[in-house]
């Protein structure tokens, strides 16, 4: 276990250690990852990704503790947010009146567990969109995929990218589609709300078998974990934007605002909202229990903590211009029963990042 917690601060709380002297690009890397563990480093609480992502970002140098708050961070408390309840009853309502899940993301879906079935499937759906063919084709043949120019047929593509990629490329414009208002309501930003959740598919396919996971049921499940905030944000507007500014003005991760301000989370909502789609059950346990503590989950691990682990390090990936949101805490206790080490777990964010990077420039274009 010592090499989990690691590079993680023991001293008490009120200690001033000693400024480490450090320069240019190291001390913004350090100053960058302060703030992204400063919720565990100001309480002392040991993260147990702090150690791979210093690993990731190249920290050498001691993190300083406590980390000063700037003069928005930590103004708010539960006891301050606004008031926007959401009953049970008035969020089953919006769920049932959503769109439905449309057929081709149910494809793309169902192909994920049945390649030789769904490939056809998935390019049929593809070819019958002009727009989405040109993204897929684009996507094929940047420089990331190594076969810059030579794509020329959806099928040809599907080959180079994956089917599961593929998949989330289809799965992200139908989305985008399907919600058109959810976009712009409350302040959501679909395009970032979808390259986080590219991201975090890509890490948890590449984690799953070292934690003994399928890694399609393990991409999927990444894809979708956070699918209840487009559903909080379409179905309430308002309400979702007032937790969204609580999150920022108190530092709050988005789901502890939303508990907070509308008395119901995304993970609840995302349930539903699976269980609306005929997602299978372990996917839409996953989204459910994906930030869920530690004494929740049963003895052995479960997809919801591999996408936990898997969400916390695409925030910590995430680019500068993606806002410096705190890495969300994870149990120690979740960790230890993924049993994936930091080693894994730096390899896989290097492939990751730079596939999700590709990957959103071609959605986002």
């Amino acid at each position: 276990m010592s090499s989990l917690v690691s590079g993680a601060s023991t001293a008490p709380a009120n200690a001033r250690p000693a400024q480490p002297q450090v320069l240019g690009a190291e001390a913004q890397r350090l100053a960058h990852l302060g703030l992204l563990f400063r919720r565990s480093l100001g309480s002392g609480h040991v993260h147990p990704l702090l150690p791979v992502l210093r690993e990731y970002h190249g920290v050498t140098q001691p993190l300083p503790r406590p980390v000063p708050a700037s003069p928005v961070r930590g103004q708010g408390s539960p006891d301050d947010a606004p008031r926007a309840p959401i009953t049970a009853e008035a969020l089953q309502r919006a769920i049932a009146d959503l769109p439905s899940l449309p057929r081709a993301v149910h494809a793309a879906m169902a192909a994920l567990h049945d390649e030789r079935a769904g490939a056809a499937a998935i390019a049929d759906s593809i070819e019958r969109d002009q727009g989405l063919t040109a993204r897929t084709l684009r996507a094929a043949n940047t420089a990331f995929y190594g076969a810059t120019g030579r794509v020329a047929t959806i099928r040809s593509a599907i080959t180079v990218l994956g089917l599961s990629t593929v998949a989330a490329l289809l799965a992200g414009v139908s989305l985008a589609n399907l919600f058109p208002l959810g976009a712009q309501a409350g302040g959501f930003d679909f395009p970032r709300f979808w390259c986080h959740a590219l991201t975090s598919a890509f890490i948890a396919r590449g984690l799953a078998p070292v934690a003994g996971f399928e890694a399609d049921v393990a991409f999927t499940a990444g894809l979708l974990h956070d699918v209840g905030e487009l559903a909080l944000a379409s179905a309430f507007p308002v309400e979702y934007g007032q937790a969204r500014q609580y999150a920022l003005h108190a530092d709050l991760a988005q789901w502890e605002a939303e508990r907070a301000v509308l008395g119901v989370d995304h993970g609840v909502a995302g349930e539903w909202l699976a269980r609306r789609w005929h997602l299978p059950a372990t996917i839409t346990a996953a989204i459910s229990a994906h930030h869920a503590p530690a004494g929740e989950a049963s003895t052995g691990a479960g997809l919801a903590d591999l996408v936990q682990v898997a969400d916390a390090l695409a925030h910590g990936i995430a680019s500068a211009e993606e806002g410096v949101q705190a890495v969300p805490e994870v149990a120690v206790e979740v960790w230890v029963r993924l049993g994936i080490g930091i080693d894994d777990c730096v390899a896989v964010l290097h492939e990751s990042g730079a596939a999700a990077t590709a990957l959103c420039e071609v959605l986002t274009s």
